[in-house]
């Protein structure tokens, strides 16, 4: 199942971050501030990335998606900037994360895993008391 991910950007979001997110076989959408909230009514996402430097913008759309019932299971990442504020006030509007910028693919690309695939599980096979592999 393809997780979709919609990224809300005040510019074009960075052809690398995109590659690296679609490589991982995640759906990347685009959006500016003002048309966010209706595409995530009308789509179907697991993952609102907000990316703008404009941070009344980014905190104003992070309270009107978390004022949505149907929003509400909707993962959050904001990216900011250290020192402005913003993280603590994303976090304490209701983020489920941020990631100080500027963010390379790498790491977006792991802070997005921990967030949509945090129950992972990895199969292996268990030694028996006899050390024989078993099931």
């Amino acid at each position: 199942m393809t997780q979709r991910i919609l990224f809300v950007s005040d510019a074009t979001i960075d052809q690398s971050l995109r590659a690296a997110l679609e490589e991982r076989r995640f759906e990347v959408a685009e959006s500016d501030s003002q048309r966010a909230l209706s595409k995530l009514t009308i789509g179907s996402f697991d993952l609102l990335i907000i990316n703008t430097r404009n941070a009344t913008q980014a905190i104003e759309l992070l309270k009107n998606v978390r004022s949505v019932t149907s929003l509400r299971n909707v993962v959050t990442l904001v990216i900011a900037e250290w020192g402005t504020g913003q993280p603590t006030l994303a976090l304490s509007e209701g983020a489920d994360a941020f990631e100080p910028a500027p963010i390379d693919a790498a790491r977006l690309v792991a802070a997005v895993e921990h967030l949509l695939r945090p129950h992972m599980v990895m199969t292996a096979k268990a030694s028996t008391a006899d050390g024989e592999a078993g099931e």
